[in-house]
């Protein structure tokens, strides 16, 4: 059994301060480089990572173990930047070491969001963090909290909350001074409850970004979307009109939940207009994206048939079960059920074709399948 000790310098203190690129790997050159970062800062505390790391490689040396020792650098934007760059290097140390587990040293929490990463690839068998020892006198606390605001990585993430909270009170404060200013009679909402409730919407929209990266899936949407102009795909302009269609299905569901004054028949009738609305969508975006990869590809998409009857059969037969449950509620003018099992029988009927292409295409796919492998053992 082979291990891998391994370290990760998510922001690239590595490469940053000390000029040494990632990945890392064997002892003398892992030694240069916590030297060298050492030298260049001697607080930072990713080289006392990379010593305990070579400290583990030793003892375990010592009690006989076949083991290795590695470093990953990532990227001064820590986030899907970093984390992409420390999976291809970390891909890079597996294939040239090729150990059966991991021992994985950290200096802090943030190091310990590419986890996932690792164990996707080889198991962690031990999870080792450093934490440097500090002096608990008073100047020491005081230098420490110096440094740290020298720090640009810490003083965003301390300074942005607070700044987020001064800028909401004041944004506040101002909307009710303009709003009293045109109307002083304006009592509505007292000033104090109108700047919390700005200020938690703020750090509440704050903290979501943060917590599911908001801002870069708009980054990638927005470029996903000039990409799709540029190239004149056919699919970004079905999605726009499946939007469109959505939300025109949420208004004339609205409009039509209207008619009645109970909330069970309300949502009935909502869900009742919009699912033919949410159907067409789908069935819009989908073609959509079919016709775009025939155009720009050649290739033609026979499932698109197999999902369109699918969806088509599935909306029919909800559409019918729930205008059976209106007609039960006497919440619809008809009183015929012929209508309705008309429907049910056409969503059934689609539904077996859809099955029979399924299985045919299937049949087909298995065919070539073999007719491939028997010419490629011939």
């Amino acid at each position: 059994m082979k291990t891998l000790i391994l370290t990760v310098d998510r922001d690239d203190d590595l490469g940053r301060k000390a000029g040494v690129r990632g990945p890392v790997i064997g002892r003398d050159e892992c030694l240069k480089a916590a030297n060298s970062l050492a030298l260049a800062d001697p607080e930072d505390s990713d080289a006392n990572a990379i010593f305990a790391a070579i400290s583990t490689f030793d003892n375990l040396r010592k009690d006989g173990k076949d083991v290795e020792v590695a470093i990953l650098t990532g990227h001064e934007n820590v986030g899907i930047k970093s984390d992409e760059i420390i999976a291809k290097q970390l891909d890079e140390v597996l294939k040239e070491v090729n150990p059966d587990d991991v021992i994985f040293v950290s200096d802090g929490s943030e190091d310990e969001f590419i986890i996932p990463i690792i164990t996707s690839k080889r198991p962690i068998k031990h999870l080792r963090r450093v934490i440097v020892k500090q002096s608990k006198s008073i100047e020491s606390t005081y230098y420490i909290i110096v440094k740290a605001m020298k720090d640009k990585k810490m003083m965003r993430r301390i300074l942005m909350p607070i700044a987020l909270i001064f800028l909401a009170y004041a944004i506040a404060s101002l909307i009710i001074l303009y709003i009293r200013i045109i109307d002083p009679t304006w009592n509505l909402i007292d000033p104090g409850t109108f700047a919390l409730t700005i200020i938690t919407l703020t750090l509440g929209l704050y903290f979501l970004e943060r917590a599911y990266n908001v801002g870069d899936k708009v980054k990638k949407l927005i470029t996903y979307s000039k990409e799709a102009m540029l190239e004149a795909k056919i699919t970004i302009f079905a999605d726009i009109i499946a939007l469109i269609i959505i939300l025109a299905g949420i208004n004339f569901g609205y409009i039509e939940a209207q008619s009645s004054t109970n909330i069970i028949t309300q949502t009935i009738l909502f869900i009742h207009t919009f699912v033919l609305w949410f159907v067409f969508a789908v069935l819009v975006r989908e073609g959509g994206k079919t016709f775009d990869i025939w155009i720009h590809r050649g290739d033609y998409n026979k499932k698109f048939w197999i999902g369109f009857l699918t969806t088509l059969s599935l909306g029919i037969i909800i559409y019918a079960l729930l205008d059976y449950i209106l007609l039960l509620m006497n919440a619809i003018s008809s009183t015929s059920i012929v209508p309705i099992l008309i429907m049910v029988a056409s969503g059934v009927l689609i539904a077996f074709i859809a099955t029979f292409l399924h299985r045919r295409l299937r049949s087909v796919e298995d065919e070539v399948e073999s007719v491939g492998e028997n010419i490629r053992e011939n």
